[in-house]
């Protein structure tokens, strides 16, 4: 409440924008050369403060400079030149972005000055800025900078082309531990009760990149040593809150591996001093600060029978972000819109050395599940390139996105094919070789590629992709000689993006049972092959290395269904996918969607087994009267109860340790479906049994894998005393894991009744606030309880909002699950206001209420060819 208060008043009181206000980037009147920060932190405190000195370079005269700062109460602001007395100087935020005005009474002279500020102001108690989370009874606090938070923590030039060194000193409370981007090169009291820890100074960073943390941590250490690229050995620490250093032991092992593949991949070592890594419990997802890279807890605090999910995302992600150290760290975008190859490059990046660090875990199709996952985002009718100019800072955050991560990785990954690895990798070096420790923007990497590549043409195919959003639709005609005709349009679904003619140039590669065949389709129709030769099917879409969608002739798709239990796995993906987008463009009959369902579910790789479920069950829950949904689910039971029945179910903890990963996830994916979207009663009273059981202190009843959706069963079924079994057990936990399952499953209440119990959770401070936003997100998913989840963000707003912080965009992604223009216009009455009063842009709603109207435009055309698949008239 306090916060909200804060943001409003400062809202509020804020003088009217001003023409001459920089709401983008900076001019170029001043360039930081240099920053010292000394920050007073006590996370036990409201506020915490600082002192600022910038080194600047004035390019002519100046009585006024823009620079940044959001929220802080500057008390003091100076300006030194050479030896002479410090001319003082008024500090004022003059847009709520957090642009500062810096204003003297005459101007400062062209040449160097040393900027000084007096300055505090409160942590934040969301993910942004200099946040602070109560665990355990104790306060820590962490840093989130990216995008533009440094800026809530110390005046500066918030933006990632002033890449500077930063020397920092850290005052706090005796018997805390500080950590910052560089090694600690002292320690020392500094008044009754606090100690001053002084840092080295950084190699040139951005604002972003800064980070810090406070608190009474566990740290566990380690040096990792020399090897063929580096000669030196690595400080390393793991660090956590206080009693979860066992939970470290596996991050502490497995990370030197993953540097490892990282250092010899670029072919140079680690750039930085030192390498710390540190969970924070609400943090979400992860951040590669140079030297100080913070993870969610789920990511790092890992128990030795940790999840095969679990380990997945470690790796996945650990890599994502050491993989940055070099782009985007060593190498930084000059300005937001090339944000895209920052985070595209770190996606590809993190999937190919987790595959190569454990190829077991199924790694290369959970990338290809989020890639297709993305080509769905990438056809609503609201929607961004991938490279977008960003003028304005409200649209910062939109871009940070599936089409920045996932769309943008999924090109990576289609011109690496193109070019070949080698080629690529040769690209990728000569780059980072030219820009080291600078800054770069999309058209110097497109450079560093063709030059590597010999072959400049590369960069008009590749801008087709990241200057134009939209899928590429490319259609399938067999011609002579075994070859195929081919024509692209763009993708198009009911409800959706309008096919306006746009063109792509396309690397299209199919593949069948006798090999693969590729050309790069430049117009709107070309021809490839031969393709089949004697081989039954074609796939067009080969590895699922490409960014389209395709579509093929009615007796193409019979004879490659035919073969759907046998299809490499990314062909089967690509092929479903596919199957599932006609059907979503009216196109293709839901009868061909159910064929292949059949089709693919004896498939030993569970993302094919089950690519359809998800979307069969998601729209027949609309189309269907809800006293029909039996139907439903009793053909979903006929799809995937063979295949666990082959597998078996006991949930006991460890039961399938020694089995194959393979065969542990397929049984894990077989039963959330069974049990959640089919209702299978058997299957449903095994999983509650365990979780009750588990719940009575008996742990070993339910593995972790299977306790997801155990919980979820029990908390659809048990009612209220259930529910506040299940609250008082995640408040008593200290595993992150259980804690996050646990919330997931409070979100999963069957009725508005049950929904508005466990909203009461969502304000209760002794939840972490992923913990609470994962019961709100939860029942937002279901259509018998996301009304009443949207009429509690309306009234409990205020509340809320400190759980949130500035990433409210994101957060109304979740309501994109409602399914009528009723629905539509009632999602914006809500979320609209509080977007505009937070300064976000406008797509950050406008891809919600795009994805909330397409659903309501497939059901009305496609509502009546689905009820009769299921035998209603």
């Amino acid at each position: 409440m306090a916060r909200f208060l804060f943001v409003l008043l400062a809202l509020l009181l804020a003088p009217a924008a001003r023409a001459d206000v920089p709401v983008g980037e900076l001019a170029d009147a001043a360039r930081p050369l240099a920053y010292r920060i000394a920050l007073r932190v006590d996370p036990a405190r409201e506020r915490f403060s600082g002192e600022t000195e910038i080194d600047v370079e004035l390019k002519a005269p100046a009585a006024t400079l823009f620079l940044h700062g959001r929220g802080l109460t500057i008390s003091r602001a100076e300006a030194v030149s050479g030896s002479g007395a410090p001319l003082r100087g008024t500090a004022r935020q003059v847009h709520d972005s957090g642009v500062l005005e810096l204003r003297f009474a005459r101007p400062l002279a062209a040449g160097r000055h040393r900027l000084r500020f007096v300055h505090d102001a409160r942590f934040m108690t969301a993910v942004e800025g200099l946040y602070r989370v109560q665990v355990g009874g104790r306060w820590y606090a962490w840093t989130q900078f990216q995008a533009i938070d440094a800026r809530r923590v110390f005046p500066g030039f918030d933006e990632p082309r002033h890449k500077t060194p930063f020397t920092l000193s850290l005052t706090v409370p005796d018997g805390l531990r500080a950590f910052a981007n560089t090694p600690e090169v002292a320690a020392r009291p500094d008044g009754r009760g606090w100690t001053r820890h002084d840092f080295a100074p950084s190699e040139p960073l951005p604002t972003y990149l800064v980070a810090l943390a406070v608190g009474d941590f566990d740290v566990v250490e380690a040096t990792i040593p020399p090897n063929a690229v580096r000669a030196r050995p690595l400080p390393f620490r793991a660090i956590a809150t206080k009693g979860q250093a066992p939970r470290l032991a596996f991050t502490l092992a497995e990370t030197p591996r993953i540097l490892a593949l990282a250092e010899r991949y670029f072919g140079t070592p680690y750039p930085f001093a030192k390498l710390d890594v540190i969970a924070s419990p609400i943090m979400g997802g992860a951040m590669e600060n140079v030297g100080l890279v913070t993870f969610d807890d789920t990511l790092l605090l890992l128990d030795a029978d940790a999840p095969l999910q679990q380990v997945r995302s470690f790796g996945v992600v650990m890599a994502h972000e050491l993989a940055h150290m070099w782009f985007g760290n060593l190498v930084t975008p000059r300005w937001w819109d090339d944000i895209w190859l920052n985070e595209s490059f770190a996606t590809w990046m993190g999937n190919q050395l987790a595959l190569e660090w454990r190829p077991d875990l199924g790694v290369r199709a959970v990338e290809l599940a989020e890639a297709l996952d993305a080509m769905d985002e990438d056809s609503l009718a609201a929607g961004r390139p991938v490279r977008q100019p960003i003028t304005d800072s409200s649209n910062i955050n939109a871009a940070f996105d599936r089409l920045t991560y996932q769309k943008g990785g999924q090109i990576i990954r289609m011109f690496e094919r193109y070019l070949g690895p080698e080629t690529f990798q040769r690209g990728v070096r000569l780059h980072l070789d030219r820009f080291r420790f600078g800054t770069a923007d999309a058209d110097a990497f497109f450079a560093s590629m063709a030059e590597a590549s010999g072959n400049p043409g590369l960069v008009a195919a590749w801008r087709s992709f990241v200057d134009q959003e939209g899928v590429p639709l490319v259609q399938f005609t067999p011609a002579p000689g075994g070859a195929f005709g081919l024509a692209q349009s763009r993708y198009a679904p009911i409800g959706g993006a309008a096919d306006d003619g746009r063109l792509w140039r396309v690397p299209v590669c199919a593949s069948s049972g006798e090999g693969v065949t590729c050309t790069l389709l430049e117009e709107r129709a070309g021809r490839i092959g031969p393709v089949i030769g004697t081989a039954p099917w074609v796939a067009g879409n080969a590895s699922g290395a490409g960014y389209y969608r395709f579509d093929l002739p009615a007796a193409d798709w019979s004879r490659l269904l035919a073969a759907g239990a046998t299809l490499p796995a990314a062909e089967a993906m690509t092929a479903a996918d596919s199957i599932w987008a006609g059907f979503a463009a009216g196109t293709a009959p839901f009868a061909r969607v159910l064929a292949a369902a059949e089709a693919f579910a004896p498939h030993p790789e569970r993302l094919v087994a089950t690519w359809l479920a998800f979307d069969i069950a998601r729209v027949a829950r609309e189309a269907l009267p809800q006293a029909e949904h039996g139907r439903l689910e009793a053909r979903l039971r006929t799809l995937y109860g063979p295949q666990l029945a082959a597998l078996g179910l006991d949930p006991a903890r460890g039961r399938y340790a020694a089995e194959n990963p393979d065969r542990r996830q397929l049984r894990q994916s077989l039963v959330a479906i069974l049990a959640l979207d089919a209702r299978d009663p058997a299957v449903r009273a095994t999983l509650r049994a365990a979780a009750e059981a588990a719940l009575a202190g008996r742990p070993d009843a339910l593995d972790p894998a299977l306790r997801p959706t155990a919980l979820r069963v029990l908390a659809e079924e048990g009612g209220p005393a259930t529910a506040d079994r299940l609250r008082d057990a995640l408040v008593a936990s200290d595993d992150p894991l259980f804690r996050r399952h646990a919330a997931s499953a409070l979100g999963s209440q069957p009725d508005a009744a049950g929904a508005a119990h466990v909203l009461g959770f969502v304000t209760d401070p002794r939840l972490q606030n992923l913990e609470a936003l994962a019961i709100l997100g939860g029942l937002f998913q279901r259509p018998a309880t996301r009304a009443a989840a949207l009429a509690f963000v309306d009234r409990a707003w205020e509340r809320l909002r400190p759980r949130v912080g500035g990433l409210l965009g994101g957060f109304a992604g979740a309501a994109s699950g409602f399914c009528s223009e009723a629905d539509a216009r009632e999602v914006e009455r809500v979320f609209r206001p509080k977007l505009a009063a937070l300064g976000a842009g406008s797509l950050e709603l406008d891809r919600p209420l795009a994805a909330i109207r397409r659903c309501a435009a497939l059901q009305a055309a496609t509502g009546a060819d689905v009820r009769r698949s299921f035998g209603l008239p």
